[in-house]
């Protein structure tokens, strides 16, 4: 059986998707969670000079949508066909530009400017999102982003909107189709069961 050791700072940033993943999967893995003081020195040790890093007996894989589709793939919830495949990856670097987006909005630290693009985000770039994404799910039968059950990127579209439903509770309210693939992922009793157990961060 391969060894999975995940490596990211100690909160759920980019890391959260990836231990959603290998929750879901059933996979076990060591989370490792470093703090600030920690990275310099990590940081010169590695290919590429960013977190999360996974490591998988002893091989390197960087880059939060890319490992996500590793362990998505490797443990068959990454699409059947070749298309598909490539679909759910292309769905989840798009969730994932929305959740970038909220990232920079939270650790901005000009005030001015963190008003302006908290305004940007809040009535351009998530109604965007939501409505794109409601129209492709509810075009789906099966109520997922795409294929037939849930994949990485259904995975990654609860994470991103657990953390922006913190600051906004009813998200959600008009568009009924995401609201129940945020049900049908957060009721997976393997998501629930980490979420009941991860450690609480701020982010």
């Amino acid at each position: 059986m391969p060894q999975y050791e995940l490596t990211y700072f100690n909160g759920r940033g980019r890391g959260e998707l990836i231990r959603l993943c290998l929750a879901f999967a059933g996979q076990e893995f060591e989370d490792k969670r470093i703090e600030g003081k920690d990275w310099p020195a990590l940081k010169a040790e590695l290919p590429v000079p960013y977190l999360p890093v996974l490591r998988v007996d002893g091989q390197t894989v960087q880059e939060t949508c890319l490992i996500a589709q590793y362990v998505a793939q490797q443990h068959g919830f990454g699409g059947e066909s070749e298309i598909e495949k490539v679909l759910i990856s292309s769905l989840t670097f798009y969730i994932e530009s929305v959740f970038t987006k909220a990232v920079e909005n939270f650790f901005e630290k000009d005030e001015a400017r963190k008003e302006t693009m908290k305004k940007k985000f809040d009535e351009e770039v998530l109604p965007a999102a939501l409505g794109n994404l409601e129209a492709r799910v509810t075009k789906n039968s099966a109520g997922v982003l795409a294929g037939s059950s849930i994949t990485q990127a259904d995975i990654h579209f609860y994470n991103t909107i657990w953390t922006l439903k913190q600051a906004q509770p009813d998200l959600l309210s008009n568009s009924p189709g995401l609201a129940a693939l945020y049900e049908k992922v957060s009721t997976d009793s393997k998501i629930a069961a980490w979420v009941a157990k991860r450690p609480e961060t701020q982010f």
